[in-house]
């Protein structure tokens, strides 16, 4: 469903997004693995900027994104970290923006992966980086709505390391006839606070090691 929805817009994949990174999450579901959504450029915000709430359900996520500086096609061998390493152009902090289109999030797992895994909108926030340092292992995040803290979270909480998130995905693509990893694209790697409820008039910020990296207000 998600490759005849993409396809039918003739717009590329710019955004890969990764879903149930956690096993809380995974759990809920009753997934095995993760999952994966896709966004089109025009879903990328900058961060400082309003977006609209066009869904009854809203939720924001603080997540770390991958910046793709090379390709990552299908190879003889799987990606590693090593491997990938070279292909990083930078580290973004991010919130995306998550919206089921049915009347409630409460979905079985089939219905949420044809739903883009809930995919809605990608607010890129400041670059941390650019490249890969240890630190993104294990840093503490914080999603803020109306500059009060909802949730404390960590970069652990995706799949113990992001970085083995992005491994993941560019292993999968290539398994799942994707074509890989194509540079410029963005790659949100999985939350790291879980899903907070937001609504217009909402000013949400996320923070990356006590940095706030990006921020969006939801409007109506």
């Amino acid at each position: 469903m998600q490759r005849a929805l993409m396809s039918a817009t003739n717009l590329p994949v710019m955004v890969w997004k990764l879903g149930l990174t956690s096993p809380p999450a995974r759990e809920a579901f009753g997934a095995s693995e993760p999952a994966v959504g896709r966004l089109a450029a025009s879903a990328i915000l900058n961060t400082g900027t309003e977006a609209r709430q066009v869904w009854p359900e809203t939720f924001a996520e603080a997540e770390i994104v991958f910046e793709l500086g090379a390709d990552l096609p299908p190879s003889g061998a799987p990606y590693t970290r090593e491997t990938v390493l070279p292909a990083i152009k930078a580290i973004h902090g991010g919130i995306e923006l998550a919206a089921p289109r049915y009347d409630t999030s409460d979905l079985p797992l089939g219905l949420f992966v044809a739903d883009n895994a809930m995919g809605h909108a990608l607010v890129l926030g400041k670059r941390l980086s650019h490249a890969w340092e240890d630190r993104f292992a294990d840093m503490a995040v914080d999603i803020l709505v109306d500059g009060q803290v909802q949730e404390h979270g960590s970069t652990t909480r995706v799949m113990g390391n992001p970085l083995d998130a992005l491994v993941w995905l560019a292993n999968w693509l290539c398994e799942n006839g994707e074509g890989g990893l194509r540079r410029e694209q963005l790659v949100t790697s999985g939350s790291c606070t879980g899903a907070t409820p937001v609504a217009a008039g909402n000013i949400i910020t996320a923070a990356f090691g006590g940095i706030d990296a990006a921020r969006v207000t939801l409007v109506s």
